[in-house]
């Protein structure tokens, strides 16, 4: 089974060598390694070409070692894909699938990296379950490890049909972020599961896409992504205009692809007001200018949910009507949905 792993790069020259020595080390050899330069202004590509011993730009095999590559393993290559201008990081990811030619893909940052037996792991995974379209592993986080993310001991090692598929990612028994999933890649392609371009927060969009046509995952409890927070933390705090207008976007999305059939559309509008509940969140806790604004248009977009409440649970019934209540109340309802998912 052959895995293509998509990297997009840009600016990442303090950390490309960690994330590729990690993908070089890996013992499944039957890799295609596409590296996205998404025109960055620092050397990321040269050292990613220097460690590959490519000259920048040019496809060809790397230099394995032998105590990491098998005498009959099938050799790894790799693909050096160039954008002429900054497209973002969904671009990227869509440069690297319509260059893959694997069965699966696997989506990686370039400031995170993988464990030495990660594809190993999920290519096993994939196979004992006849290649489902999905194979999930768990996530560590640093340098705060107790901030991973690992699975319920109630979410079955494999999950079959679309109900059931949609109900782990829409709940978010399974993470939503992008990397970290072994995707079939024809499943992709034919569903026409691209990421969304200039977009913050792609990953909340697409996983909510993607759970309208999975029909099968699979889980592998080992840890098989290392996710660093480091400058991704502070990021992810920082609210810009364009992460504003990011989530307005996803939502409205969102909305618009609403299933008439109970009980997907629960679930969905679950997601929805979760996400727009968490932003709001946020935004408070920073004092933000435009929180009073924002919070005035995820009411008013969310208010068709009403009639349709007595659908949910009451976790979700104190979460959305939070959203209608002061601040302190929709922290409270937040965290009451944290610790009603730790102990449901």
């Amino acid at each position: 089974m052959k895995v293509s792993i998509i990297i997009p790069v840009y600016n990442s020259a303090p950390v490309i060598e960690r994330c590729l020595c990690s993908v070089l080390k890996q013992s499944w050899q039957n890799l295609e390694i596409i590296l996205v330069d998404d025109h960055g202004t620092d050397n990321s590509m040269i050292l990613a070409s220097r460690l590959l011993e490519l000259p920048a730009g040019e496809n060809a095999q790397p230099p394995v070692s032998p105590e990491v590559r098998a005498p009959e393993a099938p050799a790894r290559s790799v693909k050096i894909l160039h954008h002429t201008e900054n497209r973002g990081l969904s671009a990227a990811r869509n440069t690297g699938l319509d260059a893959a030619t694997g069965d699966y893909v696997f989506f990686l940052d370039s400031d995170d990296e993988i464990p030495p037996r990660a594809m190993e792991n999920l290519v096993r995974t994939a196979t004992l379950y006849s290649q489902p379209h999905l194979v999930c592993g768990a996530v560590d986080v640093r340098p705060d490890s107790k901030n991973s993310l690992n699975f319920s001991n109630k979410l079955p090692d494999y999950i079959e049909g679309n109900n059931d598929s949609s109900r782990a990612i829409l709940r978010r028994d399974i993470p939503i972020m992008a990397c970290n999933k072994l995707i079939k890649r024809d499943f992709l392609l034919s569903n026409k599961l691209y990421f969304k371009e200039g977009l913050i927060h792609e990953d909340n969009l697409w996983s909510y896409q993607l759970s309208a046509w999975v029909h099968n995952i699979a889980i592998d409890r080992q840890v098989t992504y290392i996710y660093h927070l480091n400058k991704k933390g502070l990021t992810l705090e920082r609210v810009t205009p364009q992460r504003l207008n990011s989530i307005k976007t996803i939502i409205s999305i969102q909305m618009e692809s609403l299933s008439k059939e109970r009980p997907l559309r629960t679930l969905q509008e679950a997601y929805i007001f979760f996400t727009a509940a968490w932003f709001l969140d946020l935004l408070y806790g920073q004092t933000h200018p435009e929180y009073y604004n924002m919070r005035q248009w995820v009411r008013n977009t969310l208010r068709p949910f009403g009639p349709g409440m007595h659908y949910h649970t009451l976790v979700n019934h104190i979460l959305y009507h939070a959203i209608y209540l002061p601040p302190a109340v929709l922290r409270a309802g937040k965290k009451f949905r944290k610790y009603a998912s730790r102990n449901r």
